[in-house]
């Protein structure tokens, strides 16, 4: 009897363990949605897909870059530009490219530089440019003026054609150097991260960006749900652990760390096979390895319960303002499947990391 009683124990007690770190929770508050208007909305719809976000101190001005992927149509996935007073207010961006002749452009992102200017860039797929380079992408940009590109660059390239090294290109000013960080992901034969690839160049205005670093990226197991019911009004889930797959992510900078904000590659899109359930942060101290923080900023299933629908999540971005951590991310819209919406949710650093 006393065997059975301790081999009860035993599995209450492991079972409460595989609850507490693989049943759907997350370290944020609920997002809340954010409109975001575009020019030419019987085109653009307002969407908002791949979004990044910074806020300047010095003119307390806060600077977005997004492109719209309304109804997964990536003919419409163009650039645009916006400045706004308030986090939660962007009105009429500024297309900086519009749709070319073949291909399609994506995942734009911009630098605040220490010396006050804006570097914005954005990735070409299969366009013409790429073909007269050679490559099946290219990421291009240069500096703003007045909103406006004062002249387009090309700052890396990808040949691989099973794959790409620089998806979602990220582009950062670090000691006196500028780096852009890019998931390295492989299409086929199976999609998957690989890891992330470092280019490292000394000019923006004359670009001379080099590949030195491709590593791999040491991920975790996080939440999951195996199914779930409704019980007085709420979902109760039966968790199960779900390997988190960088697919599209974001960066910045905290207390001489750099931070990063990820999500796996949505699931509503019948070709996709990871599921973008989850928004997880990961900390690197030598700017090159990460370390991955098992609970996640947002969870779609715990949210679920406060939408009233299940999300999908795509592209996170995020900044740092008095020690809060201000988090966005984007997600199917409630009453229109075809809509990318952007959300926002917040709270303090030392909450999120302790």
């Amino acid at each position: 009897m006393k065997k059975i009683t301790f081999g009860i124990v035993v599995l209450l007690c492991l079972a409460g363990v595989y609850a507490y770190l693989y049943y759907p929770q997350q370290s944020m508050p609920i997002g809340e949605p954010i409109l975001v208007r575009t020019i030419d909305t019987m085109k653009y719809h307002n969407d908002c897909l791949h979004p990044c976000i910074r806020y300047d101190e010095r003119s307390g001005k806060y600077y977005m870059a997004q492109s719209p992927y309304y109804g997964w149509n990536s003919r419409v996935e163009n650039p645009m530009f916006y400045v706004s007073d308030e986090y939660d207010e962007w009105n009429a961006g500024i297309l900086l490219a519009d749709t070319p002749e073949k291909g399609y452009n994506s995942d734009p992102n911009i630098c605040l530089h220490a010396n006050g200017t804006i570097t914005y860039i954005w990735r070409e797929c299969g366009t013409p440019l790429c073909d007269s380079l050679g490559c099946y992408q290219t990421t291009v940009g240069g500096r703003l003026q007045d909103g406006k590109l004062l002249e387009k660059h090309v700052y890396i390239t990808n040949s691989w054609d099973n794959g790409d090294i620089e998806q979602c290109p990220i582009i950062i000013e670090h000691d006196g150097k500028y780096y852009i960080y890019a998931v390295w992901y492989q299409y086929e034969p199976v999609r998957k991260n690989i890891g992330i690839a470092i280019w490292s160049g000394t000019s923006i205005d004359d670009p001379d960006f080099k590949l030195v670093d491709t590593l791999a990226f040491e991920s975790i197991y996080t939440c999951d749900k195996a199914a779930k019911l409704r019980l007085f009004g709420r979902f109760v889930y039966f968790p199960k652990p779900q390997y988190h797959d960088l697919w599209h992510f974001d960066l910045f900078e905290y207390k001489g760390k750099l931070y990063m904000v990820s999500a796996a590659e949505r699931a509503d899109n019948p070709r996709m096979i990871e599921k973008g359930d989850n928004i997880m942060l990961s900390v690197s101290e030598d700017w090159k390895h990460f370390k991955t923080y098992r609970r996640p900023l947002v969870n779609n299933h715990y949210a679920e319960n406060y939408y009233g629908y299940r999300q999908y999540y795509y592209k996170p971005t995020a900044f740092v303002k008095d020690d809060t951590l201000h988090l966005f991310y984007t997600s199917n819209a409630q009453y229109d499947t075809r809509k990318n919406q952007l959300f926002h949710t917040s709270a303090p650093m030392k909450k999120i990391i302790k």
